[in-house]
């Protein structure tokens, strides 16, 4: 036989006929696949969150710069605030009961969501707070507030219940990012995941897969999904809806560089009691730091929820 020839049992082959290696190779492709879809879905179904939540029902407007869900009738009123990489849709019915004695407003917040601005660059603090003033003065007019929030959104209602304390009745953050540092966050949140890591620790990788998501973004919604099957499919395909300017910021100024101390001493001292609410399983924040700013502060109470984790707002819509 020549160097360069094919072996005879393989130039004999017919056409349509497999090497033994190569459908080795598909079917060990197709057993993975077939497992991690049936791990995927075994955690999917478990997932409180997916069982509790269902979709809002009140209805979208434009609220200034934000897209924002309002309803409801009372004397007092609600505002929602989600998390990074969310939609206020993660709060599902929460916004439905509230509406039955509250008027109630859900914003999608700055660059997230339905309030999406792929031209804009300025996604910091007080870009946020400023595009909140209108969905309040808009939505819920000058009505005492239940100020509550989700994860990145908590240093956001804390923020603004400080520059409007005479407005606020009680803020709620429910699993917010609260760490002693900087460094303290992103040694916690690297730990999380190799993924937590990678989007929160190294910036490279993060930007690019931001670049990606905008490039098609309903692909990197359906990867989204499959990444968190804690998630209702709903929620977590909404995770692409954000440009890179808009996470960055985010991220920097809601999670990994808040002064939480002055932050909850600020609301605190106007006489606004402030409640953190964690699930037992909730690997975000540092609930004993939490625990100790509580002992020294009044009005700050904390509050550890058995059985549940940072999917919190969808699973106990109560």
């Amino acid at each position: 036989m020549r160097i360069g020839d094919r072996p005879e049992c393989e130039a004999a082959a017919p056409a349509g006929h497999h090497h033994p290696r190569t459908s080795r190779h598909v079917r060990l492709g197709a057993a993975v696949a077939a497992t991690g879809a049936a791990t995927w879905t075994a955690a999917h179904r478990r997932s409180p969150a997916v069982r509790a939540w269902t979709p809002p029902s009140l209805p979208l407007a434009r609220v200034g710069p934000l897209a924002c869900r309002v309803g409801g009738t009372g004397q007092t009123g609600a505002l929602l605030l989600h998390g990074l990489v969310a939609t206020g849709d993660v709060f599902g019915r929460t916004a439905d009961l509230l509406a039955t004695s509250r008027v109630v407003a859900v914003p999608d917040l700055l660059g997230f969501g339905r309030s999406l601005d792929e031209t804009r660059e300025d996604f910091g603090t007080s870009a946020h707070l400023a595009a909140i003033d209108p969905v309040v003065t808009g939505a819920l007019g000058e009505r005492r507030l239940l100020v509550a929030a989700h994860s990145a959104g908590s240093a956001l209602a804390l923020r603004w219940a400080a520059l409007h304390p005479d407005q606020v009745e009680q803020v709620v953050c429910l699993g917010p990012p609260i760490w002693r540092s900087a460094t303290a966050a992103r040694r916690a949140i690297g730990a999380a995941s190799p993924m937590s890591r990678a989007f929160v620790i190294d910036s490279e990788i993060a930007r690019h897969a931001c670049a990606l998501s905008c490039r098609h973004r309903a692909l990197a919604g359906w990867a989204a999904a499959v990444t968190a099957p804690r998630w209702p499919v709903a929620i977590a395909r909404q995770a692409s809806l954000h440009t890179w300017a808009a996470y960055r910021q985010t991220i920097a100024q809601q999670v990994l560089h808040d002064d939480w101390p002055s932050l909850l001493g600020t609301v605190a001292r106007a006489g606004i009691t402030t409640r953190l609410v964690w699930g037992d399983r909730d690997p975000v924040g540092d609930h004993e730091f939490a625990r100790l700013l509580a002992d020294e502060l009044q009005n700050v109470e904390v509050r550890i929820i058995p059985g549940a984790d940072h999917t919190l707002p969808a699973a106990r819509p109560r």
